[in-house]
């Protein structure tokens, strides 16, 4: 059913009732996915006009949506999925049991739009109910120029108890440095674990606010108080749907009676989602935030059986990810160049690009050259 997508506010709104239906029916049913996180951030990073939810019919029924921005750079028009440097998750909503159709259907629904350049879909993980978004055999079936970007993502999976997880897929050094550190923090005092969820996470935001901005991410502006408003706005409305769901879970480590370590997370489905951390430096010498992510990983072990994975979410600058991973997974990104000119003229430029990027000296040679235009 061509032409059926989503491309405004009051549109979308209208169809709520098949949004609801068709989550209720889905076989992951993630929070992010749901009716009132996607109009929230619509809401706090779309302009109006930009919306773009593609819904994909069968036998005159949605079977699914993929909700869409279409945001124009130097004159080529770019449709990305609900993604930003706060939002490291790219979910497709479809009903279980319709993920094949769904996304050959879809594929058609989207080439079928002229309304953009270039396609760019990220963060859809290999643990996924559909992955990868668009299958290789089905791009080359589409006419259009296409790329693939598989990389690798961290996570835990929970299969085994804690002391096998800590014994077996933790290396001797790591169990060697998280020994030393509890001995620490038992020897600083009295020290204790808290979990909450729903509005009793909700009343102690502030408090893991606090904690995040207290040491190096409020010194260099990447803590959520550090942030722009429109990131304030959409954590704030992000706890509060996690809250209604179930979803939303702040652990903390309290030491003499002062939280010195805070974790931010929610359960998708199966998965719980690893999403922030944060610690006193002050007490840095105790690890507090390895501390707090062990006892996580035991309570979820312990106290969640329905949860089979830990998500510590793509990037790895410092390592740590690494360490505590015990398998494989990857989140793959896509990109689609439509037959449009700004479509052409955006592959050539990329092509270019990723030619001069495998001939170093070349690429020196030319910013040399046009530093000497300048």
């Amino acid at each position: 059913m061509p032409g059926s997508h989503i491309r405004s506010m009051d549109e979308l709104e209208r169809a709520q009732e098949q949004w609801n239906d068709v989550y209720n029916d889905s076989g992951m049913k993630s929070p992010v996915m749901s009716y009132e996180y996607v109009k929230h951030w619509y809401e706090c990073f779309s302009k109006p006009k930009d919306i773009r939810v593609f819904r994909v019919m069968d036998a005159d029924k949605s079977i699914g949506f993929l909700p869409m921005v279409v945001r124009s750079k130097n004159g080529v028009r770019i449709l990305t999925n609900q993604t930003n440097d706060h939002c490291f998750y790219g979910e497709v909503l479809v009903r279980q049991g319709y993920e094949k159709i769904f996304r050959k259907k879809l594929l058609d629904e989207i080439l079928d739009d002229n309304g953009w350049d270039v396609l760019h879909h990220m963060f859809g993980y290999s643990f996924s109910a559909i992955y990868p978004l668009f299958t290789e055999s089905l791009l080359a079936e589409g006419n259009r120029r296409w790329t693939i970007k598989v990389q690798p993502t961290y996570s835990i999976v929970l299969d085994k108890t804690f002391d096998e997880y800590f014994q077996n897929d933790l290396s001797s050094s790591m169990r060697k440095s998280l020994k030393l550190s509890k001995s620490r923090l038992k020897k600083a005092g009295p020290h204790n674990y808290l979990h909450y969820e729903r509005n009793q996470a909700i009343a102690m935001w502030q408090e893991l606010l606090r904690i995040e901005d207290s040491g190096w991410k409020g010194k260099n502006g990447s803590s959520i108080l550090k942030t722009v408003p429109e990131y304030r706005r959409f954590y704030d409305g992000l706890i509060r749907i996690l809250a209604l769901s179930g979803d939303l879970h702040l652990y903390f480590l309290e030491l003499d009676k002062k939280n010195i370590a805070a974790v931010f997370g929610y359960t998708s489905g199966d998965v719980f989602q690893y999403l922030k951390i944060g610690y006193d430096e002050e007490y840095s010498a105790l690890s507090p935030s390895n501390m707090l992510f062990m006892h996580l990983v035991k309570d979820i072990q312990e106290n969640y059986r329905q949860i089979k994975r830990i998500h510590l979410f793509p990037y790895d600058d410092t390592g740590y990810k690494k360490r505590y991973a015990n398998e494989e997974q990857q989140f793959a990104e896509i990109v689609i160049y439509n037959n449009t000119i700004g479509g052409r003229y955006l592959y050539a430029l990329d092509r270019i690009k990723e030619k001069i990027s495998k001939h170093p000296r070349l690429a020196q040679k030319i910013k040399r050259i046009m530093s000497a235009m300048k």
